[in-house]
């Protein structure tokens, strides 16, 4: 069989960009996936990076700026009715969910990203509308628990109101939401979950996929100096 000239070459440039993309998975992903000045000098490099992890390209490439990796959540099923919610979820208000910032000092609000949940076509799941938003809720606390105090979550929990815990979510870290208006705080009948940042620089929250199709994880990422 012929083979054209291009071959030699084309294969020669898979093998440089799997190298390339080899060494940054050996380089940052031990300890946190690190933007550098060194990434930020070669957009190509960047682009591979950031598609591997899973953050956006817009977010890798902000000027002048470094972000490290400081938590992930566990992963979350996006299957049946539960999934279904948890997609109707991410997508209310053109994906407020998705892509979170806390600056230093302010305090986020999962209902209020929400907003009003007249507004979200949701399904019913063990007699709950929405069911799946506290599993949904709860992946934001597991992402921040490395860098966050207890006393920066406030949240009913769902052990404690409903009697039951949630999969693969520690007791403490399980969130009760009830979302009546989309507004912010537990009270009246609400149950939210709110986030200060209290630390002295901008918190970001990403939902990105898990290592499985069907499912999505919370990851944390801090700016750093």
């Amino acid at each position: 069989m012929l083979r054209t000239p291009e071959s030699p070459r084309l294969a020669i440039i898979v093998l440089m960009l799997s190298a390339a993309i080899l060494y940054l998975d050996y380089r940052y992903a031990p300890s946190s996936a690190l933007f550098d000045r060194s990434l930020q000098e070669h957009p190509a490099l960047t682009l591979l990076w950031s598609q591997a992890i899973g953050v956006t390209t817009a977010f890798a490439n902000s000027p002048s700026m470094r972000f490290i990796l400081v938590g992930e959540s566990a992963p979350l099923s996006l299957r049946g009715d539960v999934g279904y919610n948890v997609r109707a979820a991410l997508d209310a208000r053109n994906g407020a969910l998705r892509d979170v910032i806390i600056r230093p000092g302010e305090t986020w609000s999962f209902n209020a990203s929400v907003g009003s949940p007249a507004r979200v076509n949701v399904r019913v799941v063990a007699g709950v509308p929405g069911g799946g938003w506290c599993d949904l809720a709860s992946r934001y606390v597991q992402a921040l628990r490395p860098v966050l105090p207890h006393e920066a979550f406030a949240f009913p929990n769902h052990v404690r109101t409903a009697g039951v815990g949630l999969l693969n979510v520690a007791d403490e870290d399980a969130v009760a939401i009830w979302n009546i208006d989309g507004q912010p705080g537990s009270f009246g009948g609400r149950q939210d979950l709110q986030i200060t940042n209290t630390t002295d620089t901008t918190l970001r929250l990403v939902v990105v996929e898990g290592a499985l199709p069907d499912q999505i994880v919370v990851r944390a990422l801090m700016v750093a100096d």
